[in-house]
């Protein structure tokens, strides 16, 4: 049995606590929140056995603590909480982006005089393009892939703690060195808002009601850049050089689409069109 602490319970988080709820290996699950009008709302909701907006009342009986805030704030919430927890406690996050972080964390842990705690990042691939703990559902993580980053402060037995801790809420874990994962991302999930909310800033626009004649393609090409903008700044401003990297290729590709339009190409241009089907239908093809 472990005692859960979860700091930050918005949409991951709060899906976190739900899915807690279910587990017959977690026995206490505790929420640290910072506004006083959520921690209120929380408690109302009763997902938890403990919420609170002091880590004092959180931190010092958990087994197994779970960032699930943004990564700007982990810095400042981890140094007041170092002292806090008990003997070999592991650490965790849902951070989208992970050198970063899993770097911040170990130097955080190794700088201190709390070389018993041990830190394995974590990014479960779930999230929607709503926010709020509001929103959040026990079923969030089921037959998601989850990114299990282990860094200088890891060790096996905290690597297979929080491994079966994500397999237990309906997670597929694969084990990833950090700075790879952040190129991944890059090019499947971080990539993606962006091009998906340049569409929606370039042609939703709506300055000759185009939008009259808008179907469901790009409803659901745009349906991500109603992610929440601040997180989402700041999700791509921490993994900005992996992010460039594939912008500069995605935006290669649209020139050279232009040029073959411009050239009016047919074969190049069915060619593309098959190539891109095909890369679909391969990596998705149950869908």
């Amino acid at each position: 049995m472990i005692n859960v602490s979860i700091i930050g319970p918005g949409l991951l988080g709060g899906s976190v606590a739900l899915a807690c709820r279910e587990l017959s290996n977690v026995d206490n699950i505790a929420l640290w929140a910072r506004r006083a009008e959520a921690i209120d709302e929380l408690r109302k909701l009763d997902i938890a056995n403990i919420v609170s907006g002091e880590l004092k009342e959180i931190i010092p009986n958990s087994d197994l603590i779970v960032f699930a805030t943004p990564v700007g704030a982990v810095e400042k919430i981890l140094c007041q909480l170092l002292p806090l927890a008990k003997k070999g406690a592991v650490i965790t996050d849902l951070c989208s982006v992970k050198s970063s972080v899993v770097n911040l964390i170990d130097k955080v842990i190794l700088d201190s005089d709390r070389s018993d705690l041990e830190f394995v990042g974590a990014h479960p691939m779930a999230g929607a393009e709503v926010s709020g703990f509001t929103n959040a559902r026990a079923e969030l993580f089921v037959d998601a892939f989850c990114a299990i980053t282990p860094g200088d402060t890891s060790s096996k037995a905290s690597e297979i703690l929080v491994t079966q801790f994500w397999d237990s809420l309906g997670c597929k874990c694969v084990m990833i060195d950090p700075k790879v994962h952040d190129e991944m991302v890059a090019k499947v999930s971080h990539l993606p808002h962006l091009i998906s909310s340049a569409l929606a800033f370039n042609s939703l626009e709506d300055q000759n009601g185009a939008v009259q004649l808008a179907g469901p393609g790009i409803k659901g090409m745009t349906r991500i850049s109603l992610g929440s903008p601040n997180m989402w700044a700041e999700i791509l401003s921490e993994n900005k050089q992996c992010v460039e990297k594939s912008l500069e290729q995605h935006i290669n590709s649209m020139k050279d689409l232009l040029e073959i339009l411009k050239n009016e190409n047919h074969q190049e241009l069915l060619d593309f069109l098959v190539e891109a089907r095909e890369n679909r239908l391969k990596s998705f093809p149950s869908d």
